[in-house]
């Protein structure tokens, strides 16, 4: 039974973090280390942290100065002696047979990366995601391809996953605010031969109000231009036959952002934003034309952005998106 760390980026979560614990050293699976970095926290959360690595010696907890969940994690996988790696955010949790489940198929798959699906626990109400279409097993090229699918299977996010070890080798988050899971993720599956799917949810990623992702724009959503150059320097530089892929992966990140924007109802007030995202738009054009990667929809977005007309085509698609799934 390999030795699984589960690392968990802790700031401030003194009502959420006891729960998160609880579902990591309650798994069926027990060769576990549980790598708590606690960045820098000023209220309970600690406290809380400290007394449970008291009752249980697979809890290590590591206390630093506040720099950032991409600090957080580095610093966790710099330390950690598992084989295996897994992440949770500290004020999500996991199923009971998680870790069972993923350390089951990783052996059954001799994979190097496993996900799962999960549920998206909002205040009244939850969702199931990325389950229903059966166990998928990817080869390298086929996972980059699924990877580069906006809402495919594998998913920009973390926590989802168990890893093996060998294939973060070398492999550390960029301090980025917002997309360091998607740069940090490519770089990973590079260095798998085998990328697994299970069709079971194990994960559940919890919205709270207060919580970074429910923040409407901010200027560091801007990241996300430096995270696809970096991508697409590594994916040009190792594997230049899956541009086309990856570019329809970079239209959608494009237009995911302007939608935030969007919904901050303040387009007036980031008009700097707006021109670098243009400009970097018109720069990257000649790989979104013709590109059968490309969604439709994201080109006719980014073109309507380029012309001004963002907005009221964003509002009607909308609209028109959500009466569909009324029906």
């Amino acid at each position: 039974m390999d030795l699984i760390s589960v690392i968990v980026p802790a700031y401030n979560v003194e009502q959420y973090i006891a729960r998160c614990l609880d579902s990591i050293t309650g798994q069926t699976y027990t060769n576990i280390e549980v790598m708590v970095i606690d960045d820098g926290s000023s209220d309970g959360t600690a406290q809380i942290c400290d007394d449970r690595a008291l009752k249980d010696d697979r809890i290590v907890v590591v206390h630093k100065k506040n720099e950032g969940v991409a600090a957080a994690r580095n610093t966790a996988l710099d330390a950690i002696k598992g084989e295996l790696v897994a992440f949770c955010d500290a004020d999500d949790y996991f199923e009971p047979d998680m870790l069972s489940r993923l350390s089951e198929a990783m052996t059954e798959y001799k994979a190097d990366m496993v996900c799962c699906g999960y549920y998206e626990e909002f205040i009244d109400h939850t969702v199931k995601c990325g389950i229903g279409s059966g166990t998928a097993e990817y080869n390298r090229h086929e996972a980059f391809e699924e990877y580069f699918k906006m809402g495919g299977r594998i998913g920009s996010g973390c926590w989802n996953k168990l890893i093996r070890k060998s294939a973060l080798e070398g492999v550390r988050y960029k301090k980025y605010i917002v997309g360091e899971d998607v740069e940090m993720l490519s770089r990973a599956v590079g260095n798998c031969n085998r990328v697994v799917c299970l069709d079971y949810a194990g994960y559940h990623y919890v919205h709270r109000d207060d919580s970074a992702t429910q923040l409407l724009f901010r200027k560091e959503n801007m990241d996300i231009i430096r995270v696809m150059e970096e991508m697409s320097s590594y994916i040009n530089d190792k594997y230049p036959e899956l541009l086309k892929q990856f570019y329809g992966f970079h239209a959608s990140w494009y237009v995911a952002t302007l939608q935030v924007m969007k919904r901050s109802g303040k387009m007036g007030a980031y008009r700097e934003e707006q021109a670098r995202l243009k400009s970097d738009i018109r720069k990257n054009m000649r790989f979104y034309n013709g590109n059968p990667y490309v969604y439709r929809v994201d080109m006719i977005l980014l073109r309507c952005f380029l012309l001004n007309c963002f907005v009221p085509v964003q509002t009607i698609y909308e609209l028109i998106t959500s009466l569909r799934h009324n029906k």
